[in-house]
């Protein structure tokens, strides 16, 4: 099932669900037990009639979302296949950075 749901987040009050039951499962999985029956317990379908500018703002939105983790899946297959490069750029242009490759604060 997919659609809008109430509490989908602990931080937010509404949002579309592309799979309930997904959902549903990864907070079975990993969320902690202590949370799990109230999130679950809150965790469902909107019954009732949404506002055309809900609905329409948040498919404007979904869709804008998936066209940003596909960009986003893009650029870093582009940055992890110039890596060398773009490492040896950084060298020239930031001699004394403390880059590590994670952090600019490397565990000393």
């Amino acid at each position: 099932m997919k659609g809008f749901c109430w509490h989908v987040h602990h931080d937010i009050l509404l949002e579309y669900c592309f799979d309930y039951d997904e959902r549903a499962e990864y907070i079975r999985k990993g969320k902690s037990k202590e949370e799990q029956e109230l999130r679950l317990h809150l965790f469902q379908p909107v019954k009732g009639d949404l506002s055309a500018e809900v609905i329409e703002t948040g498919q404007a939105y979904n869709k804008a979302r998936r066209a940003y983790y596909k960009a986003r899946q893009t650029y870093t297959k582009a940055l992890n296949n110039s890596m060398p490069a773009i490492e040896e750029l950084h060298k020239i242009e930031c001699p004394d950075c403390p880059w590590d490759g994670k952090t600019i604060f490397p565990v000393r």
